[in-house]
């Protein structure tokens, strides 16, 4: 059985559309580790895009403060859109049902079985669910070693990264929406649950619309579109 990984898509619609045409003939499960919005705009088409396949998500710290808007009916904080862009607060604006519907429904942890495998699904940290990062070059492994699962699935740090520790397999797979790392293309990994072997996957994009929406929206925060076209 082999699973896709996907992660911090960020309302990066494109990308997300270029990794799913790439995995879907290659798995048999997709598994999402958080932030579906936050960024960029488009996060209509990302939903439109997950209901015709068969993803298991949990929630990120973006697709929270989206919750916690949408709950209060409040708009983002004037620091998190001085950070981030004014994305999410148009999000809000347009927000369809399902797209409510999906954000809502997506845990802040999950823990499956698979061909005997356990895997545990985090966005941050097991010890820091949303907020938590692992990078690469993390020096405290030794947090996992006692933790459950025998895959522990992480995102945020828009980092690629494989690591095996003692019993336990730790795999982000970096961003499908906006990778960080300097390498062209959405960032996407595939985990073979029978063998033990991931494999880290990139695919092309074309990230001119959103570079544009940044520069109409938010010409402020340049960074919008820089990291993009990196």
């Amino acid at each position: 059985m082999r699973i896709g990984l996907i992660s911090d898509i960020h309302g990066n619609s494109l990308a997300l559309e270029a990794v799913l045409t790439a995995l879907s003939d290659e798995v048999d499960h997709i598994m999402f580790l958080g932030d579906l919005c936050g960024y960029y705009p488009f996060v209509e088409e990302c939903v439109a895009l997950w209901d015709e396949n068969p993803i298991i998500g949990i929630r990120g710290n973006h697709d929270q403060t989206f919750l916690d808007c949408l709950q209060n009916r409040t708009q983002p904080s004037t620091d998190y859109q001085a950070s981030y862009g004014s994305a999410l607060k148009r999000t809000l604006q347009n927000l369809s049902s399902s797209s409510a519907s999906l954000l809502q429904s997506l845990p802040l942890s999950h823990t499956l079985t698979l061909n005997e495998v356990v895997l545990t699904l985090y966005h941050g940290a097991p010890w820091d669910p949303l907020n938590g990062r692992v990078y690469p070059n993390c020096d405290d492994w030794d947090r996992f070693s006692d933790l459950p699962g025998d895959v522990i699935l992480l995102g945020h740090t828009h980092y690629p990264l494989i690591k095996q520790h003692r019993h336990k397999l730790i795999i982000n797979p970096g961003s499908v929406g906006q990778p960080r790392d300097r390498s062209d293309g959405a960032c996407f990994a595939i985990l073979d649950l029978a063998s033990g072997m991931v494999q880290h996957r990139r695919v092309p994009f074309d990230p001119r619309p959103l570079i544009e929406d940044a520069r109409q929206y938010d010409p402020g925060l340049t960074y919008l579109g820089e990291v993009l076209s990196r």
